[in-house]
Order: C-alpha cells, then structure tokens, then sequence
C-alpha cells in the first residue's frame, strides 16, 4: 500500500453561470453565433483553501448548503479541475459523492462488487478474497443477486459504503451516503472506518448529521463561502459551528419579528446583563424551542453603582402582540444582590407554548430607571400537536436567584 497523501495549496474554483437562472455555459452556448442571451457571472465555490490531509486521518467536512464541500471533493478526485492552486493526491481513490455514480442499476449486488473491484485495479483472486466479506457486511442477503433498481436507497447506501471500505482504497471520500442508511448500519460503518483509517489510509466524510461527524472522525474541517472557516478537533469544530448556525438563525428570527438587534441602555455603568440563556433538554438553544419540554432561562449579570433596590423585568409577547407572560422578580421574593455578580433562574416545566414566534424581553432596573436591557426571539415547534388550539402559559414559572460573587472595593 502506497502512502496516502492530500496536499492542497491556495486553492480557488470558479464555476461562470449565466443570469436568471441559465445554469452553467455550456460549449453550445459559447460556439452559437451571435449575441449572448444573458449575462454571465462568476460563482466563486472555492477561494483561497489550503490544507494537509495526512495517512491515518478521519476528517469531515462540514457546513452549511453552498459551501463548498461538494465541489472540493469533486476537485479531489479529478472530476473538475480546480480554477487556480494545486491539489496533490497520492494514491488510490474511492469516492462516494452520490450512490448512482458508484452503483450501476442494471447489474446486480454481486457484479457490481466484481465490477468495482476490477476499476480499481485489484486482481480476482484479491476480489474473490473480500467478496463474501462485503456480502456479509451489507446484510443484504439474497437482494444480493437481484439487480440494483430493485433497491431501496438504505440498501444501496449499504451497497456502496461496503464496496468501497472492503475494497481497501488508500483514500475513501464519503459524501452524504451514509445518511441515508439505519442507525445500526450507521455504527457498523464508523467502527469500519476506524479501521480503515488504523490501517494507515485516509476516509474523508462528508455530513450535515454533526454526532456522526464527532463519533467518526479524528478531525473536522469547517467550511462556508469556499472558505475554511476552522480545522482541528471534531468537538471543538461542531460547537463552535452549531453556535454560528444559532446566532444566524436568531438574527433571521429578529427580522420576522421587526427587530433589528438587541435592546441597550444608557445606565450599564451601574449595572448589565451578561448572559441570557435558554436552555432545553440540557443544551443552549437559540432560534428553535420544543413545546412541552421543560425549559430553563439561566440569566447572569452585574451590578455596580445601582440606585436603590434592583430587579429584573421579564415578558414574552407572542408575534401577533399577545402578551403571553409578564413577571416582575420583586413580586415573587427574588432579591438581587446589592452589588456584584447573579444569577437567575427561571424554571417553566413543562414549557407550555403553541406553535408560533414569540419575543422575550429581559429587563434589569433600579429605583433610578433601566439600567440594561436584552430581547430574545424564538420559534416554538410543536411535534406532537396539541388538541383545543394554541395553548399559552397558564402557570407562574418557578424563579429563584443567587449572588455569585460580592462588589470589588
């Protein structure tokens, strides 16, 4: 086995499509005499990406629609070629970038095994060593011997991830085949990857699930606009693109909701919120809430000339301007500290709220006036649906605070 090396360096791929909507040019495009129908512009699906892929490493790729994961597979294995930059690939290739480009319909389980097999340069005794092995693998058992359209999409992801990690290519690119695969398939394939990258070879994955991307790789690559946005350890990488997907999602909530950014005061010298949290099924949440799953608001903050007693404001008003819920932290025994840092907790178990976009509004006080103030905007998603309409919050929430830590002198 040869060592398997990804080397890439400034890479940029520009794809020119006409406007409204024309798709690519085409050769017949550019050879028709006479005047362009449109005019064309530029896409920029690649700018600027380097990166070392070494032997051993499981990386994936993730990121939103758009961003580029596609194309630079399809540059990795020579499908189109890059617009600048220099891509050096040592060693054998097995790509997966859609299953109808591996599997051939008209044969059968079995012949396409054969088939792939002999593409990639391996002997039929190396074939016949492996075969039954990629048979007993894909559980497909005598579907195995019928011809390809006869399956189901999860029969041939089966298929196709089997034939390529048996087949033992030195790079084996995955993207999106196994999402359309069973749970149990799922883990049968990550612990086969794991092994194929021990063995010194490289499997790259490309996925929008991020638990299979952090179960399965060594390494994960962040990428939007054809840019690498961050590349390191999968955990990391994930968290830090989920937060970005949440704050985008929020601020496209906001513009539904007619508002443009959180709200601010003039008074923060005294006093300021710093944290407002929701938190549902043990994760932050931003732009999307479960109905009936119990909620919890975790809201921190600062005091430090306040005048007087202060107090925090909360309120939930739904889009249509039905006030949902109003409460003032003094009424119900809560004491913020004179000064230095708290935290309050707001309980609502469960979190009774219909379907619909709502807007919650956090405000800290003193005697002397606002001091800070925030706005939070959310969706309720309701599954399991509720009888009798939409319901609203019909109960007070449990609210209970403490003193983190006491005023600098």
């Amino acid at each position: 086995m040869s060592s398997a090396v990804i080397k890439i360096v400034d890479l940029t791929k520009v794809f020119a499509l006409t406007e409204n909507g024309g798709g690519p040019v085409s050769l017949m495009a550019a050879l028709r005499a006479g005047k362009s129908e449109g005019r064309v512009r530029e896409v920029r699906a690649l700018e600027q990406v380097s990166l070392d892929i070494v032997q051993g490493e499981r990386v994936g790729i993730i990121g939103p629609n758009g961003a580029g994961k596609t194309t630079l597979l399809t540059v990795l294995t020579g499908l189109v070629p890059p617009t600048s930059g220099t891509v050096e690939v040592t060693g054998d290739v097995h790509a997966m970038l859609s299953i109808g480009a591996v599997l051939r319909d008209d044969l059968t389980g079995r012949e396409n095994i054969d088939l792939d097999g002999s593409i990639h340069g391996r002997s039929r005794s190396e074939i016949d060593a492996v075969r039954q092995e990629i048979i007993d693998f894909t559980e497909l058992g005598e579907f195995i011997d019928r011809p390809v359209r006869t399956y189901s999409s999860g029969m041939k992801a089966r298929l196709a991830f089997s034939m390529g990690a048996f087949i033992e290519p030195d790079i084996l690119i995955i993207d999106e085949t196994l999402s359309v695969g069973d749970y149990f398939f799922s883990q049968k394939a990550s612990k086969k990857m794991a092994e194929v990258a021990a063995g010194g070879r490289i499997v790259i994955v490309v996925a929008h699930g991020m638990k299979a991307i952090v179960d399965m790789c060594s390494r994960c690559i962040w990428m939007d606009h054809g840019r690498i946005m961050m590349d390191g350890d999968p955990k990391a990488v994930v968290a830090a693109y989920e937060q970005s997907v949440r704050e985008a999602d929020e601020k496209t909530l906001m513009k539904k909701f007619g508002q443009s950014a959180s709200g601010r005061r003039d008074r923060r010298d005294a006093g300021e919120l710093t944290e407002a949290c929701l938190i549902q099924n043990g994760k932050e949440q931003s732009a999307a809430l479960a109905a009936m799953h119990p909620l919890e608001m975790r809201i921190a903050g600062t005091l430090r000339k306040p005048v007087g007693r202060c107090r925090l404001l909360l309120s939930i008003v739904r889009v249509d301007g039905r006030s949902v819920w109003r409460q003032d932290s003094s009424e119900v025994g809560l004491d913020l500290p004179a000064a230095g840092s708290f935290e309050v907790r707001v309980a609502m178990d469960p979190f009774i709220l219909g379907a619909d976009l709502y807007q919650l509004d956090i405000g800290l006080s003193d005697e002397g006036g606002p001091l800070d103030g925030t706005t939070r905007v959310f969706e309720v998603v309701d599954v399991e649906g509720q009888s009798g309409g939409k319901p609203l919050l019909l109960y007070s929430p449990e609210i209970r605070g403490r003193a983190i830590a006491a005023a600098s002198t």
